[in-house]
């Protein structure tokens, strides 16, 4: 198998690669690599749970089942091999196949062996490495950093995708929703301040093509499983036991939404000059986050949009790449400086029916205000409501209740105790004595 190309390799965590080369370099075999690899994942799922929903049998059936798992561990080998960590070697085509690699072992290289030494004696550093060397590996990653401002020759410290709800009133059908978002679309870039342009021809043509490529390909995958269907029914009639695979999803309200915004995120990084597709992106923004670098929210305060910004700054790539960020104790006392404005502000959008705030939106509007980390808002706030903070002129009160769902791109506030996690969806502050000191 070829492991040529510079393509985003699919990997949702960059903590998969530091198990792979680990499970590489104490001779693990393909299948153990497999199971290495499930149990990471399960380690994040359970790590990531703020509701009781982790399911340990559902880990348990995956670490089981061979063919699961196989096109991440084929991923994260093939992301070895490319940055020349581990030498090359044939990998599984398909899950099917893999029980015919089950045995394989393989083998680091020397600069693969350094680097799995050196992220087992420090993470940090080990990381730093591990980030640069993706840099120069893939022009898309080093593109991506310098659309959304996190490059030192960056044109903006920000990119910003406008987004449309869907309404009722004015959206009928797919294909009325689909012309009045190119049409807000081209609105929106005559305003300015996104962080990228396009000519309003070409956006409009963009969103339009992508969006009825998408349907058609939808629409073409419904009909071949109704002609399925209908096939295995005349089979099983006749006597013959066949079950069709489920139908395919149809195209909904949902999706059609979904489609026009993976358009704009196409068209913006287009125009910014780095392509590339939706999936990529997303991966993208994950790890630049995770390394503290980035941030992103379609709830920051004003009309509806992605916004991704940057938190830092990556100067060079490879074993030359350096880093600053925002992050810090002067960080996070700004954070609490511009708190009792960014719950001012949020009265004023809900019309003051309540002193109380979702915790979430309180943090988009303070990530977004001072380009920082959704960790520094997080770290800020704990450290105040836990009563680590001298002189605030307000005290922070947080609570597990929720009456609004939490949107499933951000996250409540976790804060970690001896006797468990706690989770927190609101807060209020309350103002402290006068005498005592401000920030």
């Amino acid at each position: 198998m070829s492991v040529g190309g510079a393509g985003i390799p699919r990997l949702q965590e960059l903590s998969y690669i530091e198990t792979a080369a680990l499970a590489v370099a104490r001779g693990d075999s393909f299948e153990q690599i497999r199971v290495a690899m499930v149990d990471q994942a399960a380690r994040i799922a359970r790590k990531g749970d703020s509701d009781g929903s982790f399911n340990g049998a559902k880990w348990a059936a995956i670490r089981a089942d061979h063919r699961r798992y196989v096109h991440n561990t084929v991923d994260v080998l093939k992301e070895l091999m490319r940055l020349g960590w581990v030498e090359r070697h044939i990998l599984p085509s398909s899950p099917r196949s893999a029980y015919a690699h089950a045995q394989d072992v393989f083998e680091l290289t020397e600069p693969g062996r350094a680097w799995t030494d050196l992220v087992m004696r420090d993470t940090r550093v080990g990381y730093h490495v591990l980030f640069g060397e993706l840099l120069a590996a893939h022009p898309q990653f080093e593109g991506f950093l310098r659309a959304v401002g996190a490059r030192p020759d960056s044109i903006s410290d920000h990119l910003t995708i406008p987004l449309l709800r869907w309404d009722d009133a004015s959206h009928r059908t797919g294909q009325e929703f689909r012309h009045a978002f190119a049409a807000h679309l081209v609105d929106c870039l005559h305003q300015g301040g996104l962080g990228w342009n396009a000519e309003p021809k070409a956006a409009v043509s963009a969103i339009d093509g992508y969006v009825t490529l998408a349907v058609q390909r939808v629409e073409t995958r419904i009909a071949r499983w109704r002609a399925q269907h209908r096939a295995d029914e005349e089979k099983r009639l006749s006597g013959a036991s066949r079950q069709t695979a489920k139908a395919p999803p149809p195209v909904t309200r949902k999706r059609i939404v979904s489609f026009c915004e993976e358009a704009a995120v196409r068209l913006a990084f287009t125009a910014a000059g780095c392509p590339m597709d939706y999936i990529s992106h997303e991966l993208l923004r994950h790890w630049s986050d995770f390394m503290g670098l980035t941030n992103f929210s379609y709830y920051a305060p004003g009309p509806a949009a992605l916004r991704l910004w940057a938190t830092g700054t990556v100067t060079g790539s490879g074993a030359e790449a350096t880093f600053q960020r925002s992050v810090g104790p002067a960080v996070r006392r700004s954070v609490l400086a511009v708190l009792p404005r960014i719950c001012h502000e949020e009265a004023m959008r809900m019309g003051a029916t309540t002193d109380y705030y979702a915790i979430w939106r309180i943090r988009a509007a303070t990530c977004w205000h001072q380009r920082i980390n959704d960790a520094e808002f997080d770290a800020a706030l704990l450290a105040a409501h836990r009563g680590q903070v001298n002189g605030l002129p307000f005290q922070i009160h947080m609570d597990g209740a929720s009456g609004t769902r939490t949107p499933g791109s951000t996250r409540p506030l976790v804060s970690h105790t001896p006797s468990g996690p706690r989770v927190f969806h609101v807060m209020h502050l309350e103002p402290t004595p006068a005498e005592v000191a401000t920030l």
